[in-house]
């Protein structure tokens, strides 16, 4: 009996050790469990109502006027959460240096990201940055990202012309995926996938590489995730047996840059102007030696920034310019301009350059409402006070909010939850803090320029060639991952010739 007795002392004791605490001197998310927290709330937002915790920290910040507040989990961790731009400019720059990516972070993503620069701190972070940074300066890499846009951008506009010629609805979001993948491969690995064509082997490691970046999101969700990967859970055998196909695609681009002794072949960078070309050259300059691992984590990043995020944006596009026809019809109109009258060439940065408001607008207004980053976390070195008067210990969390910072009515008006481009062309700049779609301070996105640029191309090449509808009564419904994606739905649309 006494045994008995014990065992329940120490499972109380347990069970208050892991529950979800509180932040001191900040108001708890309305709704919040004593033992729980926000748990169950958000796994419900998630599995139930497809959703993300995005969507479900947006509507308790809107419950709590857009003030910040706390929220927890079981476990114990505790995390503030904040949109208004002043604690955003505090976090990301101000205090830059009082704040890093959570270990648990990393741990969630070591399988995916490895040391690659989305998934480091520190030294490991600033060298990948700094490195990158020269390469994104150079005017060969900016020449070949337009030539490879308005190439592949022609490729969509042949398979969209056989979807124009049959009946029914089209899913635009993969071919528009498959575009940013058969970009980011060429522009950064000189690599010529055809996933436009529907070569299987790339769109295999694609489906691969979403059903990874799915599961690997509900950890942030589910608090036992260690005790499911340590007992073989069918979520975590799932991740294991799709990243070794990614690996074993990602590890044929490695090879072309390794020799057996695992050293840089010299004749791999003669001539590469590829991101990774570059990469690899000013490091060799500057007398840094890295391995295979360093560049698979390095490559699967790049794929991540370079397919999902975009891809992300324009299929938001979609969404929005179908219940817009009229931006549509100012979409095909500039395209003109910038065609010439020949809608059958790639356009170049040239000819888009100064004369393409109105795609640069309705991109960056799809990607204010649903950014391709909607949230992000960081973990407190030191005891920090924040402009709105919240305070932080060390090793407590901050969730700052893009999908609701980028909603604030302060910054964008009463509409501020509508699609309107218009604002983006009324001579009015919105600093990083702002609208952080992009994220912002020192971590700010080095492929900004080049994300526009393709969204850009992609944009004014179809809208010249053909305009679109909404399936009735289709509403796109989202895919928890990594990034804002729908889920296999997509978006379904009709597509309709000029």
């Amino acid at each position: 009996m006494i045994q008995i007795l014990y065992c329940a002392i120490a499972l109380v004791v347990v069970l208050y050790l892991l529950r979800a605490r509180t932040m001191d001197g900040v108001e708890n998310m309305k709704g919040s469990k004593f033992w729980w927290g926000g748990t169950l709330d958000v796994m419900n937002e998630v599995f139930k109502e497809k959703g993300s915790m995005a969507t479900f920290l947006l509507k308790a910040t809107k419950a709590h006027g857009n003030k910040v507040f706390s929220w927890s989990q079981v476990g114990g961790k505790t995390s503030l959460v904040i949109n208004h731009p002043d604690d955003i400019k505090f976090l990301l720059r101000d205090e830059f240096g009082a704040f890093d990516k959570a270990a648990e972070f990393i741990e969630i993503f070591e399988e995916t990201m490895g040391n690659g620069i989305f998934n480091t701190n520190g030294d490991k972070w600033k060298e990948q940055r700094i490195t990158m940074a020269h390469m994104f300066n150079r005017r060969q890499l900016r020449d070949r990202m337009s030539t490879t846009f308005g190439n592949h951008a022609q490729d969509m506009v042949q398979i969209l012309r056989k979807a124009a010629s049959s009946d029914g609805y089209y899913n635009i979001q993969p071919l528009l995926y498959c575009y940013t993948f058969d970009c980011i491969n060429m522009i950064a690995f000189n690599r010529e996938v055809s996933s436009l064509k529907d070569v299987t082997k790339d769109v295999d490691f694609q489906t691969a590489f979403d059903i990874i970046q799915s599961r690997v999101a509900n950890r942030f969700v589910i608090p036992w995730w260690k005790i499911s990967r340590a007992f073989g859970s069918e979520e975590e055998r799932t991740i294991k047996t799709y990243m070794a196909k990614v690996d074993q695609y990602v590890n044929e681009v490695v090879d072309g840059y390794y020799d057996e002794e695992g050293n840089i072949r010299d004749d791999a960078l003669q001539g590469d102007q590829t991101m990774t070309g570059l990469f690899l050259e000013a490091a060799k300059e500057e007398g840094k030696k890295y391995d295979r691992k360093f560049l698979r984590d390095m490559i699967i990043n790049v794929l991540i920034a370079g397919r999902d995020t975009t891809g992300s944006s324009l299929t938001s596009c979609f969404e929005y310019l179908v219940q817009h026809p009229e931006w549509q019809d100012k979409l095909a109109e500039e395209a003109k301009t910038c065609f010439g009258g020949n809608t059958q060439e790639a356009l170049t940065f040239d000819d888009i350059e100064g004369k393409s408001p109105v795609a640069e607008a309705v991109f960056l207004e799809a990607l204010r409402l649903n950014p391709p980053v909607p949230i992000d976390e960081k973990v407190a070195l030191r005891e920090v006070t924040f402009p709105s008067g919240a305070k932080v210990k060390a090793g407590q969390f901050v969730h700052y909010l893009i999908l609701a910072s980028n909603r604030r009515k302060e910054a964008f008006g009463e509409d501020a939850e509508e699609f309107n481009p218009a604002r983006w062309m009324e001579g009015k700049a919105y600093d990083d803090y702002v609208f952080p779609g992009f994220n912002a301070g020192p971590r700010l996105c080095l492929g900004k320029n080049m994300a526009i640029l393709e969204g850009k191309i992609a944009l004014l090449t179809i809208f010249a060639n053909f305009k679109f509808t909404a399936k009735p009564g289709f509403k796109p419904s989202l895919l928890f991952s990594i990034t804002w994606q729908n889920d296999s739905n997509g978006m379904q649309v009709a597509v309709h010739e000029q």
